[in-house]
């Protein structure tokens, strides 16, 4: 996995260089960490060192838009809650028993968990600075938010400051690239938003908050009353704190935070009359498929959202609050139980959709000439159905990794000596 290779082919019995797409046979070229060309079957002539994959698909790599790689240690640690409320108090808990935890284990755990599942970018949420430590190190390509929590106006100013200093000092080496996250409506104030949005004008930089999570947050703007309000009333976070009497996304329209585009986390539970103000806006949704299912939720609207023009990714969030950190795993979640959605709509929500939720458009997602050479090979099951229904059964497994040009992930040794895999 460290072989020093500049030019080679790799090659499947199938390439998808797009969700529209599928190549029988032929191979992609990449040169310098670039995709110089991908090659159809007949026209297939190898460059550099070949590497025969075999029985497998190469696709885009996946795109994971909605991360905590901080709580993966908390795997199977919390039970389903009752309600979401009752989730967030066991988080507190778990924040205020050992606030200096360092979750630097848990980030490379997380991002290691991710390469070996076919990740190759992680849209990543850091309430602490482990994973601004420990992110630029490991060869995954990364967004990382940097997670802002404040309902009093007078302490915006200090924290977005401290915020501003963690984001320059993250290196800029073409894997790396950062944005802000004011939590949530109920933890973050109008200035807070608004302050986040006026700042990421003009930067390479991106915005996300989590937004129409629950019904508890519904009831919590529009009257300040339910167990939410009762919850954060008991930690003090409510001094002075008025409801705004607003929907989640009408409220950040009403503050002047959607002039800018934002990465809108799960939006479970969003309104027909907020869909305009998301389009408007340019905004992408991520709907997590695992994490909703662990609290219950009621049916998610994104094939609407879809169907509306609004750009939907695909996230795992965390390990303590779903069982995997695999997108293959979210995949065949909607595949199993959406079966409006096609397979192509699928895959293109982990790749291309993914790529424009994360502001990186245009460099991954597709398997193209001069994009950068993130991919993944899926070893594929038996012979029925079509290769994207075989991609998303159970048995179908990542068995290759690649970032910018690197192996990041090589179950069978197929950068060993002379290429060749090891039975």
């Amino acid at each position: 996995m460290d072989r020093d290779l500049n030019t080679f082919t790799l090659k499947a019995s199938y390439v998808i260089p797009s969700p529209g797409e599928v190549l029988e046979g032929g191979g992609v070229v990449v040169q310098g960490g670039k995709i110089v060309d991908v090659r159809s079957s007949g026209k297939h002539k190898a460059s550099g060192e070949e590497i025969d994959l075999g029985e497998a698909v190469i696709i885009p790599g996946l795109i994971n838009a909605h991360a905590h790689l901080e709580l993966t240690d908390l795997e199977g640690k919390i039970p389903p809650p009752k309600s979401f409320t009752q989730w967030l108090g066991k988080m507190a808990a778990f924040r205020i028993e050992d606030p200096n935890r360092d979750l630097s284990h848990a980030v490379k755990r997380g991002a290691q968990m991710s390469l070996e599942a076919g990740t190759t970018t992680v849209a990543d949420i850091a309430n602490t600075n482990d994973a601004f430590r420990v992110l630029p190190g490991l060869p995954i390509r990364k967004r990382v938010f940097k997670e802002l929590i404040t309902l009093d106006p007078k302490k915006v100013a200090a924290i977005l400051e401290e915020a501003i200093r963690v984001l320059s000092e993250f290196p800029r080496d073409g894997l790396g690239y950062v944005g802000l996250s004011p939590h949530a409506p109920y933890t973050a104030c109008d200035k807070l938003y608004k302050g986040s949005a006026l700042f990421s004008k003009g930067q390479d930089m991106l915005l996300t908050t989590h937004i129409c999570e629950s019904e508890e947050e519904l009831e919590f703007l529009s009257k300040g009353t339910g167990s939410l309000a009762t919850t954060l009333r008991a930690f003090g976070f409510l001094d002075n704190w008025k409801p705004p009497g607003l929907s989640p996304i009408t409220f950040l329209e009403s503050v002047g935070a959607m002039t800018s585009p934002w990465l809108l986390a799960h939006c479970n539970y969003v309104r027909d009359e907020e869909l305009p103000i998301i389009k408007k806006s340019g905004s992408s949704v991520v709907y997590c498929p695992g994490s909703h299912h662990y609290f219950g939720h009621k049916r998610h609207p994104f094939p609407k959202l879809l169907k509306e023009g609004i750009n939907v990714a695909l996230g795992t969030d965390s390990l303590a609050s779903n069982k995997s950190l695999s997108m293959l795993d979210e995949m065949r979640f909607v595949f199993a139980n959406y079966k409006e959605i096609s397979p192509q709509d699928i895959l293109a929500m982990a790749t291309v959709r993914g790529a424009r939720a994360v502001g990186l458009e245009g460099r991954i997602g597709r398997l193209s000439p001069d994009f950068e050479a993130d991919l993944s090979v899926v070893e594929l099951p038996g012979s029925g159905g079509s290769v994207l229904e075989r991609l998303l059964q159970p048995e179908a497994q990542n068995i290759f990794t690649m970032v910018a040009g690197r192996p990041c992930y090589d179950r069978y040794g197929l950068f060993a000596k002379e290429g060749k895999r090891r039975a």
